[in-house]
């Protein structure tokens, strides 16, 4: 799932993610669309740390993302 924008001060722009980055795998779970995003972030990451896979210009890395609920 590619990155079309990170909200500033967001967990994803805290970690380190940036708009065009790709997100890969969540926790070694495959992502392959968004409804992959959808079901792996569930109600139980909420707070607690999730490692992401990311794609980007610079080769693949490893983030550490702290899902917060939406308001």
């Amino acid at each position: 799932v590619r990155l079309r924008s990170v909200e500033k001060d967001g967990p994803a722009a805290k970690a380190g993610l940036k708009e065009g980055d790709i997100i890969a795998a969540i926790d070694g779970r495959p992502v392959t669309g968004v409804d992959d995003l959808v079901r792996v972030l569930d109600a139980e990451r909420i707070g607690r740390e999730t490692q992401c896979t990311v794609v980007r210009r610079t080769g693949v890395s490893q983030v550490t993302v702290m899902p917060v609920a939406r308001s």
